[in-house]
């Protein structure tokens, strides 16, 4: 997911500890090295839960967050598996606050492809 995103974006992304002040430490899935990007993956397959749903909209805030106090002020990536994909439909609340804080949300799919659901 992460090499596909990279390729996409035409960024090499890798995941890294970042290290904020007051000695906070917050990993994150995809960075590059301008910290111009930041991504985080959501590559639960098989059956979509709740608790995936969760964690996804923990990532997203998360990345909300880490916008806010990285003076980069990078994009925002969030990927999800397919079958993930059905929490990001046009009529989700999930879609809407991820366009509102401009977060590009991106579903992978098993053939490498990605879609934009943000689009």
């Amino acid at each position: 997911m992460l090499r596909a995103l990279g390729a996409l974006l035409k960024v090499e992304l890798e995941p890294r500890t970042l290290q904020l002040p007051g000695n906070l430490r917050v990993e994150v899935e995809g960075i590059d090295t301008a910290e111009s990007v930041l991504v985080q993956l959501v590559p639960y397959l098989g059956e979509a839960r709740s608790t995936h749903r969760m964690g996804a909209l923990a990532d997203m805030f998360k990345l909300v967050w880490l916008r806010g106090v990285l003076p980069t002020r990078p994009r925002l990536v969030l990927c999800v598996a397919e079958p993930q994909a059905r929490f990001f439909t046009a009529a989700s609340w999930p879609l809407g606050a991820a366009k509102a804080q401009q977060v590009d949300v991106y579903s992978f799919h098993t053939d490498g492809s990605l879609h934009l659901l943000t689009a």
